[in-house]
């Protein structure tokens, strides 16, 4: 009896020491990640120019600036819970009406199988690049919330009466999940715009012809360290004068994950 359970508790090892340590829910696999730093700085929009972008706030990889190479990320440490996450994601900082930095407490970013949850879902490739949100975005899929209420255009939201330890406000980004294939078959990685080589798909049609792969579906969700923001008189850097305050939210996304890693979570995760 006794080597029985030797045996049952030395699988049991095993098997915690296998599976990787992002979170999975049902068709979802998700990781949470710490602030890493702020500067001027946009390697996707600005590559090599220093300075030369509104402020962002940095997610992730600790070393990602301007002039950040994809094997200078790959090398580089990281925020979030999941080690093999060295991806970098960014958002335009937050202020209040006085210009004092609002800091962000977390992001957490959510990796799923969608539109279509049958479909075989394709890992980002290595390198892959995109931006998501701001008035460049269709339908309701960049906004503002309290935890569990619908997204806002605006970041000026209250959320300070909302459920004991839910009451941060919350920007929101949902990334297109279907991507586009060059004329060697090959994913693309990026375009000039940084948008039009990934597209959303239906869930009743899956991705479009011209955008046939479906990628993970990635949703971002950045908490800050407000509650009320009509009072903070919320804005974001990348607000411009007229804009409706939060309106231009958006997010970066740079596959530099350990790419083994990110296949197999796709795989066991989205793909079971």
């Amino acid at each position: 009896m006794r080597r029985s359970w030797l045996v049952i508790i030395l699988g049991a090892l095993l098997i915690v020491e296998v599976l990787p340590s992002a979170h999975a829910a049902g068709q979802t696999f998700f990781t949470d990640c710490l602030p890493s730093h702020r500067a001027p700085d946009d390697p996707i929009v600005y590559p090599k120019q220093p300075g030369a972008s509104h402020l962002h706030d940095f997610f992730g990889n600790t070393t990602t600036n301007a002039s950040s190479t994809y094997a200078g990320m790959l090398a580089g440490g990281t925020t979030c819970e999941e080690p093999g996450d060295t991806a970098a994601y960014w958002a335009p900082a937050l202020l209040s009406k006085d210009g004092t930095l609002i800091p962000p407490r977390r992001i957490k970013i959510y990796y799923r199988d969608r539109p279509k949850p049958d479909a075989k879902v394709i890992a980002f490739p290595p390198d892959f690049r995109m931006i998501a949100g701001g008035m460049a975005s269709t339908g309701v899929l960049s906004g503002w919330n309290c935890d569990g209420t619908g997204l806002s255009p605006t970041v000026r939201i209250d959320c300070s009466g909302g459920t004991p330890g839910h009451t941060y406000v919350r920007g929101e980004v949902i990334f297109p999940m279907c991507g586009q294939l060059d004329a060697t078959g090959a994913i693309v990685t990026d375009s000039a715009d940084h948008r039009s080589h990934v597209v959303y798909g239906s869930n009743k049609t899956g991705c479009p012809a011209d955008h046939p792969v479906q990628l993970p579906a990635i949703k971002v969700d950045i908490r800050y360290g407000v509650s009320d923001c009509v009072a903070a008189g919320c804005s974001l850097s990348s607000d411009m004068s007229g804009d409706v305050p939060g309106s231009t939210f958006h997010a970066d996304f740079w596959n530099t994950w350990d790419q083994s890693v990110l296949e197999q979570l796709v795989q066991t995760q989205l793909n079971s």
